[in-house]
């Protein structure tokens, strides 16, 4: 089974009708006998603050400087808890044997479905999708297009 992440739902919404088929509607998620669509909705998933790195870093000191944010630590945006535990069980599902990044094609759209990707731990195989043009042929197109993700 395909997971397919999406940046935003309209982008979301276009890949469940360009797929075709019986897709279900869950909160979050679309779900088909072979493929589930979800999405994020811009950055999900932010870095966390610095005195979650050290104490020392929470009252800014000229003597912690620089200050040592690596690896970066991710965790939720507040406002976003709920979806990205959906995306999250989604990703760790055992009939999802392959991502589909969906992405906006550029860097930003790039970065907000692989801080999700990093932040589930996600070992599957990764493709990418780059949808420049939402009409149902153009996203078809692209769908039958598929890259990996790296």
């Amino acid at each position: 089974m395909r997971l397919f992440i999406a940046e935003k739902p309209a982008v979301a919404n276009d890949i469940v009708k360009a797929l075709g088929g019986n897709f279900t509607r869950h909160d979050g998620w679309f779900e088909s006998d072979n493929a589930i669509v979800t999405n994020c909705f811009g950055h999900i998933i932010e870095s966390q603050p610095p005195e979650n790195y050290n104490p020392e870093y929470k009252a800014w000191k000229v003597e912690t400087l620089p200050l040592r944010l690596y690896p970066v630590k991710y965790q939720p945006v507040e406002s976003a808890a709920k979806q990205v535990k959906t995306i999250l069980e989604l990703i760790r599902r055992g009939d999802v044997t392959e991502i589909v990044h969906a992405g906006d094609p550029d860097d930003e759209g790039q970065l907000l479905v692989d801080e999700v990707l990093e932040y589930a731990g996600n070992t599957k195989p990764v493709k990418r999708v780059l949808i420049n043009d939402n009409t149902l042929p153009a996203v078809k197109k692209a769908l039958a297009n598929l890259k990996d993700n790296r």
